[in-house]
């Protein structure tokens, strides 16, 4: 690296990190603020999660008789073996033993009849009532209602098979509930693996969710910086000196766009970290599959057509963002011209978050596939799917959409209209008549 390329360098950086306000914000707070809201979710998840654990439900058993096995005795038994603590109680009516459950801190409520055996063992159905007591409306407040719906459920098929054990003595209790079991495997590039499409597809998700987000983040801190370098330079008057030194432009504008692709990097792997320990914070062991053993394993050659696609969006969005912090007189103004490039940036980091582009209507495929930041979200899938036919054509999409914007704002760099050019879009300014 030339001597001059370097200096530029080293003075974007000593500037950026001479704001204490931009260390604190882009590096400092995301280490902080992701961990602290991950831990409070964590924390709240494993208070419902006690909750649930120790759950407690009074239950009106009127069917029960003492000394006898009935139908209710059953349902009981059933409802402690789904780890619900039972708390009998004897209450004149339903009402009474609403305000009693109210009184003694539980929340849910059942209600056996009377008529409940009889009604079942005479080949009818019989009802539960389950009461629910809401006060604080939470999204776990229904969790006693549904825990309880589940072990009736339970009991139920229990009976199911009972009676299906008189006609099929032979047969167990999984084969008379589940007559036909489903058995689903995937097929992945021609070869059939033994992984549920589901859990696949959900690992995958899993995976590369964040990767849109990190890349959007990324892009558009690195505009924000290279815009409010060139607007600040230019505020200061300090770029018609800079201008004025035995430089070539073009090392200028380098050293600019190198200074901050470092602090961007800085700043994202900071986010990374505190994003990832904030996604850890609620994800659930719904079933995952390891992607590496059914052939979705990542090689070099994905990571290199990534990193070349990630690199060429920094070059095109710093570009553009130097080109429109030209055009302004402050940074104030530079931050509001550069959301111009926000929507082409969040656009197809949101919609390919949604959605495969492959299924979109064939003008927004078009569009997404105009936009040059597209590439490295797609990229960061093809590393899994191993499809990087559509990578490389979009390699060379960008190298000739970021030699164009680069060029741009190298001739804008080579003249003096980098110090007098301005947009303006109020009225202009009447000439007085003679």
């Amino acid at each position: 690296m030339p001597n001059h390329l370097w200096n530029i360098v080293v003075k974007e950086l000593r500037e950026i990190f001479r704001d204490p306000k931009l260390v604190i914000g882009m590096i400092i707070v995301p280490l902080l603020i992701f961990p602290l809201m991950g831990g409070a979710i964590r924390a709240g998840i494993d208070a419902e999660e006690n909750h649930l654990a120790r759950m407690e439900i009074a239950i009106m058993d009127i069917d029960r008789t003492e000394g006898g096995y009935n139908m209710s005795t059953l349902l009981n038994y059933v409802m402690v073996q789904s780890n619900l603590t039972l708390q009998g109680i004897d209450a004149q009516d339903t009402a009474s033993a609403v305000d009693w459950c109210m009184e003694n801190g539980f929340e849910t409520l059942v209600v056996v009849p009377g008529n409940f055996s009889e009604e079942i063992e005479s080949g009818h159905s019989a009802s539960v009532e389950i009461y629910q007591v809401l006060t604080h409306y939470g999204i776990s407040e229904a969790a006693g209602a549904q825990r309880v719906a589940s072990a009736v459920s339970a009991f139920d098929n229990l009976l199911t098979a009972q009676r299906l054990q008189m006609s099929y003595s032979n047969s167990s209790y999984d084969a008379l509930l589940t007559p036909a079991v489903v058995h689903s495997s995937s097929v992945i590039r021609g070869n059939i693996e033994d992984a549920d499409p589901q859990i696949v597809v959900t690992t995958m998700l899993t995976t590369t969710t964040t990767m849109p987000i990190v890349i959007m983040l990324l892009i558009i801190m690195a505009g924000q910086l290279a815009a409010t370098s060139v607007a600040m330079e230019k505020e200061q008057k300090t770029l018609e000196v800079l201008l004025t030194l035995p430089i070539r432009r073009i090392n200028i504008l380098l050293g600019k766009l190198a200074g901050v692709v470092v602090v961007s990097l800085i700043a994202t792997l900071s986010y990374v970290a505190g994003f990832g320990y904030y996604m850890s914070s609620f994800t659930t062991g719904a079933g995952s599959v390891d992607l590496a053993a059914i052939g979705l394993a990542p090689d070099m050659a994905g990571y290199a057509l990534m990193i070349v696609s990630l690199f060429l969006s920094f070059i095109a969005a710093l570009s553009l963002a130097v080109l429109l912090a030209a055009y302004t007189q402050d940074v104030r103004s530079a931050q509001s011209l550069l959301s111009i490039l926000y929507v082409p940036v969040m656009m197809p980091a949101v919609v390919l978050m949604i959605s495969p582009i492959e299924v979109l209507p064939g003008a927004l495929q078009g569009v997404l596939y105009a936009v040059p930041f597209t590439y490295p979200i797609l990229a960061a899938k093809a590393l899994y799917t191993h499809q990087y036919g559509l990578i490389a054509f979009g390699i060379i999409y960008q190298v000739v959409f970021t030699a164009a914007v680069l060029y741009l704002a190298t001739r804008m760099f080579s003249t003096e209209k980098v110090l007098t050019a301005k947009l303006s879009f109020g009225k202009r300014k009447k000439k007085p008549m003679d």
